[in-house]
């Protein structure tokens, strides 16, 4: 099943874009990053394969839910949660991350 990776996603009550802009990667030289105070996750625009695109997006993800949720992981503590919940979702529920239709404009 294909999902659309929407533009803005909600985590309780804060409202974060999901914005590509390697420009500002570089400056943390990182190829994700989410901004808490603008309220942006942000990513590397090329990353290939999808799959590494797929990691990156819900390891940010996961940053939000540690910080709204008040809890205490490290980097790499998050970097396993991301694999484990990207081997559920895409081998064993059959989920795959449409980011062509973000990348072409076809959602709001």
């Amino acid at each position: 099943m294909k999902v659309t990776i929407p533009r803005k996603i909600k985590m309780l009550t804060h409202t974060y874009d999901i914005v590509f802009d390697n420009r500002e990667l570089a400056a943390s030289s990182c190829i994700g990053l989410t901004r808490f105070l603008h309220q942006k996750i942000i990513l590397s625009k090329g990353v290939e394969p999808d799959s590494e695109l797929n990691q990156i997006f819900l390891h940010e993800i996961l940053h939000t839910i540690e910080r709204h949720f008040g809890m205490k992981l490290d980097d790499m503590d998050i970097d396993r949660l991301a694999e484990g919940l990207a081997v559920f979702l895409f081998d064993n529920l059959g989920i795959e991350f449409d980011w062509e239709a973000y990348e072409n404009g076809d959602i709001t």
